[in-house]
């Protein structure tokens, strides 16, 4: 690569990063303005400590557990990353990703800049990329149709639907079948697309990667399970967070069908919808309010931190590289 050009690309990347942190920042703050501080504490006190504590450890987990996309994808294509580094540009991505939405303008951007300075090429990163996102789908595939075959959704007696949330489940698992049918059959390591050779996943890493992915989803539904009141949920039929995967995985994949940033409203109707009919309202209004603080809103503060402390303080960060060519232009 050319001077010239490595300077366009070097100069791109840090007005990328500024412009993100900007209009993150602005988001965060508009995101917060949608929550009445009075009444989200109300509701987070009305909350037993201890399932509090439950819902925060699920919330932690899960994140954790999300982060092994990225590790399993990039080793699964040759890239030497370490984890507390593949951990670190996951979560970041991540938890903008969840409350900002647009993926391939937050956690793809977030993604490609921390992984350009470790030193990979574009084309790796692309790659990695694409079986993160792929874990993703499969796990959320994978674990709506388990779920809605073991536990199903309760829907609603009034709605339109011809087939029952079994049979949904069953058709569900088709995709994740037959991607591992495929990879596990296909001959060569590699994939040719036009003049670009990509690196064929390991069977045993695009399976460890749809488990993760199940697991990540089992603790986002857990969370919610020990937000809502526990009463509530044994008189709903609801016995233990694994009878309520069912029903969250039908609200995620609902939730999931309209690009809304951060699922805002999406998930709160669809919750409604799903869980009303069984359960009060009030409650459920309240849970999801601490739901979404605890999953969205600060995992994404922290998120922001950690991008803007990148930006100022690591060599290839916003702040040092504008320091450098400041000084640089000082010597000429």
């Amino acid at each position: 690569m050319g001077k010239p050009k490595a300077k366009i690309l070097s100069w791109a990347g840090t007005f990328v990063a500024f412009a993100f942190i900007v209009f993150a920042i602005w988001l965060f703050i508009r995101t917060l303005h949608h929550f009445d501080l009075h009444e989200v504490v109300a509701r987070v006190r009305e909350i037993p400590h201890h399932r509090l504590v439950m819902a925060g450890l699920c919330v932690a987990l899960g994140y954790g557990i999300q982060t092994l996309y990225d590790f399993l994808a990039a080793r699964s294509v040759g890239m030497a990353v370490s984890l507390p580094r593949a951990s670190l540009a996951a979560f970041v991505g991540n938890s903008l990703t969840n409350s900002i939405g647009f993926s391939l303008l937050t956690s793809t951007s977030v993604r490609y800049r921390y992984y350009l300075a470790w030193g990979f090429s574009a084309l790796q990163i692309a790659q990695f990329i694409t079986l993160a996102k792929l874990a993703f789908i499969n796990g959320l595939t994978l674990s709506t149709g388990l779920a809605q075959i073991f536990s199903p959704v309760h829907l609603p007696a009034d709605l339109p639907f011809s087939l029952s949330p079994r049979a949904i489940g069953f058709i569900l698992l088709l995709p994740t079948a037959l991607l591992l049918l495929w990879n596990g059959f296909a001959r060569g390591g590699t994939l040719a697309l036009g003049k670009f050779r990509l690196e064929r996943p390991r069977q045993i890493m695009l399976v460890l990667q749809v488990v993760v992915a199940c697991i990540h989803f089992a603790f986002a539904g857990a969370a919610l399970y020990f937000l809502l009141p526990e009463g509530d949920l044994h008189q709903a039929g609801f016995i233990g967070p694994v009878s309520f995967l069912g029903t969250f995985m039908a609200i995620k994949l609902a939730a999931l069908f309209l690009p809304v940033p951060g699922s805002l409203g999406v998930l709160e109707a669809a919750s409604l919808a799903v869980l009303t009919p069984a359960m009060p309202a009030y409650p459920v209004l309240g849970a999801l309010l601490a739901f979404r603080l605890a999953f969205y809103v600060i995992p994404f503060g922290i998120g922001l931190a950690t991008l803007s402390a990148y930006e100022l303080t690591a060599g290839s960060g916003l702040l040092p590289s504008m320091l450098r060519r400041r000084r640089g232009r000082r010597l000429a």
